[in-house]
């Protein structure tokens, strides 16, 4: 396998760890500025990290009309898409990369 595959490994590996930080930004914001939103969000999962990632692929954040809340949603919402791309990466990599036998 090529060392290549480092490369998009070290980045899904950022954001997988840059997701958390970002994760709780949203879910504080959330349990602040909008109690109610929050209960009923997180009423609806079984993990708080659930229910503040439930905001970033709707809409829901730019409803509550909170301009902290929708930037810390975009900025999550590129972490996700940027290491969604880097796991692509990796497994594209995997697939085309030859295998070399040692004999």
């Amino acid at each position: 396998m090529s060392p290549l595959i480092l490369i998009p490994f070290g980045v899904f590996f950022c954001c997988c760890l840059a997701q958390f930080p970002l994760l709780r930004a949203v879910r504080a914001a959330l349990a602040e500025r909008h109690p109610d939103a929050w209960r009923e969000m997180s009423a609806k999962t079984w993990f708080a990290n659930s229910a503040g990632a439930g905001y970033v692929w709707g809409d829901r954040a730019k409803a509550l009309n909170d301009p902290g809340l929708v930037e810390a949603v975009n900025r999550l919402r590129l972490v996700y898409a940027v290491g969604f791309v880097a796991w692509l990466a990796i497994v594209a990599l995997m697939l085309t990369s030859p295998v070399v036998a040692k004999h």
